[in-house]
């Protein structure tokens, strides 16, 4: 007569230790999600979207040899891009008009951050327009910047004074500066 084979059975999971699992990561996920600002992420972005956008028409300017006008829309959370193919200073029909548009949780502002010493508004350039333009040489033709926030900080809320962005430019040389209100709230941080 044969004995039994003893196998070795396999353990898989029973279905409460599953849903035990589940309910401990639900629990983990509501105490860290508070913990993930994106609205912060979000301000980020759009001062990194802005910043390139600039530094774009500044390099069009010099490789194409033709002004390229930025326009800033701060009231409608827009700017627009013109490439002005014979640098006369207007958006001719045939040449290039770009728009780029902030999302919709983030305004041109800097809710409760301190001003830099370009200026206080949302748009600030030294020439009072709301238009910087490059040049062939790189220049542009003002200097200034604007400020990038949440909607939340710019509604008021001191808590979200972390969330305002600076972009400068320096009107000699076209260059752009990026800048970030510090976490504990207290002091600008250059950027790149």
């Amino acid at each position: 007569m044969t004995q039994p084979v003893d196998r070795p059975r396999s353990r898989g999971f029973a279905l409460v230790e599953l849903i035990v699992v589940m309910v401990l990561i639900g629990i983990l996920a509501s105490i860290a999600y508070p913990a993930i600002d994106s609205l912060r992420y979000s301000a980020e972005s759009a001062m990194m979207q802005i910043g390139t956008t600039l530094q774009a028409a500044q390099r069009e300017a010099v490789s194409r040899q033709h002004d390229v006008r930025v326009v800033f829309d701060a009231a409608n959370g827009r700017l627009r891009v013109i490439y002005d193919l014979n640098s006369n200073g207007t958006a001719d029909g045939g040449e290039r008009v770009r728009g780029v548009a902030l999302e919709p949780q983030i305004v041109f502002g800097r809710g409760g951050a301190p001003a830099r010493p370009f200026g206080g508004g949302p748009v600030t350039l030294s020439d009072g327009s709301q238009t910087i333009t490059f040049h062939r040489n790189g220049a542009a033709s003002a200097s200034g910047g604007l400020y990038l926030t949440s909607v939340r900080a710019a509604a008021g809320e001191t808590r979200r004074v972390r969330d305002a962005r600076a972009i400068e430019i320096v009107r000699a040389t076209g260059r752009i500066e990026w800048f970030r209100y510090t976490a504990d709230g207290s002091t600008w941080l250059r950027g790149f």
